[in-house]
C-alpha cells in the first residue's frame, strides 16, 4: 500500500526547531563520506528516523540490466552497505527503478510505503525488493530532478518500523541538504577486483577483501573510512593493512599506492 507523504499542521517543538537548524548548520562543514555517513547516521536520524538511507543516481531511463546507476549507502544494518551494492547492483537496479516509477506516478512528490511485510501490500514491490532489504519494514522515497544535468536522484530511507511518520516541513528543510552534502563529496566507485593490476592478484598474493581494501587505499579513503564502506571495524582494516604491506614488503600506505599506480 503506497501513503501519500504525512502532512501536518502541528507545530513543531523549539527543540525540534534547534535540531533541525543543527543538522543544516552541520552539513556546511561535511567534505568527505564518513563525515557524511556518520552525519546522517546520528544528526539527521534524530530528526528523520531511519535505518539505512539509499541514494541512487543515474539514467533511470536506461534498461535495469545496463548497470548505468550509481549508489551511496549509510547503514546501520549489518551487511547492508556501498559495497555490498557493487556486488549485487542489478538486484538494487531493478529495486531502484520501480521506485522511480513509484515516485513518476506520484507526480514527483515524495512518497511513503508503511507495513512492506503486509500481505496486503504491493506483490510487485515485494518481490524486486533485494533480499538484504527485506528484513526492513517500511520506506519513503525523495526525488530530486537535476534539469541542467538531465538526470535524477533518489533518496530512499528504510526503517526496521511499521511506519513512517515525519512533518513534511522537516523534509522540505532537510532533504535539499542532503543532496546538496552528496553532491559535493566524490562518490564512491566498485572495485574492481579482476580488473586489477597483475601484481596485486598474482604477484602479492592478495585475497579478494585485501585488495577491496587496497582499492580505497588507493582511493585516498582514510581507514575510519573504509571501515564504514565495507561495514568492518577500523582494526579490522588495520589487520587486513598489515597483512598486505607484510605482502607487498612495505611499511607505509604511500609506499603500497606508489608501486601499485607502477605497475
Amino acid at each position: 500500500m503506497m501513503n501519500s507523504p504525512i502532512k501536518t499542521h502541528k507545530a513543531l517543538s523549539r527543540t525540534h526547531w534547534e535540531q533541525i537548524f543543527s543538522v543544516i548548520q552541520r552539513s556546511y562543514s561535511i567534505d568527505n563520506h564518513l563525515d557524511f555517513f556518520n552525519w546522517l547516521q546520528s544528526d539527521v536520524n534524530e530528526i528523520l528516523p531511519h535505518d539505512v538511507v539509499l541514494a541512487c543516481w543515474g539514467d533511470f531511463e536506461d534498461k535495469p540490466e545496463n548497470g548505468k546507476l550509481n549508489y551511496d549507502v549509510a547503514s546501520t544494518v549489518s551487511g547492508i552497505n556501498t559495497q555490498t551494492i557493487f556486488g549485487e547492483h542489478q538486484e538494487f537496479d531493478s529495486c531502484m527503478h520501480y521506485l522511480h516509477q513509484l515516485w513518476l506516478n506520484n507526480n514527483r512528490c515524495w512518497l511513503v510505503i508503511n507495513h512492506l511485510n503486509d500481505t496486503k501490500n504491493e506483490v510487485a514491490l515485494k518481490a524486486c525488493l533485494p533480499t538484504k532489504l527485506k528484513q526492513l519494514k517500511s520506506l519513503m522515497v525523495y526525488g530530486v530532478s537535476d534539469l541542467r544535468g538531465g538526470n535524477e536522484c533518489l533518496y530512499v530511507f528504510f526503517s526496521k518500523e511499521n511506519t513512517f511518520d515525519v512533518p513534511d516541513s522537516v523534509m522540505g528543510l532537510i532533504m535539499p541538504h542532503i543532496d546538496t552534502v552528496l553532491r559535493k563529496i566524490q562518490h564512491l566507485e566498485p572495485a574492481d577486483i579482476a580488473g586489477e593490476s597483475k601484481f596485486v592478484v598474482s604477484e602479492a598474493g592478495l585475497s579478494a577483501r585485501e585488495v577491496e581494501i587496497i582499492h580505497w587505499i588507493k582511493s585516498g579513503k582514510t581507514n575510519q573510512e573504509i571501515g564504514a564502506i565495507l561495514d568492518i571495524s577500523q582494526n579490522t582494516v588495520k589487520s587486513h593493512l598489515k597483512r598486505v604491506f607484510q605482502k607487498m614488503n612495505v611499511t607505509r600506505r604511500a609506499q603500497a599506492v606508489a608501486i601499485l599506480l607502477n605497475k
